[in-house]
């Protein structure tokens, strides 16, 4: 619901968040998406240092259905403060404190925000003669070498076996780079890309 610039919002429900244009110096974060607000529209709490890019205001649901946990519903939660480490179930990368996942409480199953838009069948550079398929894990990635993770995309004429991460087509390392505490802490930065750029595709195609 929205008045006069101001939204409430299930993700910070205790404030109204009021709408922000957010400048191109700016190093605030989406609390959601973890990518920067600089020079883009969103929403803040001053009170609590919440922002909210306006895309996954609009975008990002309390609840969803996910194919790679297809028997419950998954919900938008923050992982509290002094818990354990986290991680995500579809990538394995970390999922810091305070920062949000989908999670089925009933499975201890989180995933990133970002990781739900990955698609079940993509087309990689990789392997461009056929699609490949997002599937249960087995075996080794055909690029790096190195064992499968929970969830990879696999060719199923070929059998090519791909990270998730390695889908983009270039070295892992190659580009990863440094920002502020807290923002894509640990993650491949081509593996960041992909998802940024699928999540500006699919939620806000004049995103940049």
């Amino acid at each position: 619901m929205a008045t006069d610039g101001h939204i409430t919002h299930f993700a910070h429900p205790q404030h109204l968040l009021l709408k922000t244009r957010y400048d191109s110096t700016s190093r605030h974060v989406c609390d959601i998406c973890r990518a920067k607000l600089s020079g883009l529209v969103g929403y803040r709490c001053n009170a609590c240092d919440f922002d909210i890019h306006q895309a996954c205001a609009d975008y990002f649901k309390k609840t969803i259905s996910f194919f790679a946990h297809p028997w419950h519903t998954l919900t938008l939660s923050s992982i509290p403060d002094g818990s354990t480490t986290w991680s995500c179930d579809l990538c394995r990368e970390n999922c810091p404190r305070g920062n949000f996942v989908y999670r089925c409480i009933q499975c201890a199953f989180d995933v990133h925000p970002l990781c739900i838009l990955l698609p079940q069948t993509i087309r990689s550079p990789l392997h461009q003669q056929h699609d490949i398929h997002m599937v249960p894990s087995w075996g080794r990635c055909s690029a790096c070498r190195e064992d499968l993770d929970l969830w990879y995309y696999q060719c199923g004429f070929c059998l090519f076996k791909l990270h998730i991460r390695c889908v983009s087509g270039a070295p892992s390392g190659v580009g990863q780079g440094s920002g502020p505490s807290g923002v894509r802490p640990s993650w491949n930065f081509l593996f960041w890309e992909l998802k940024r750029a699928l999540h500006q595709q699919r939620c806000h195609p004049n995103y940049q």
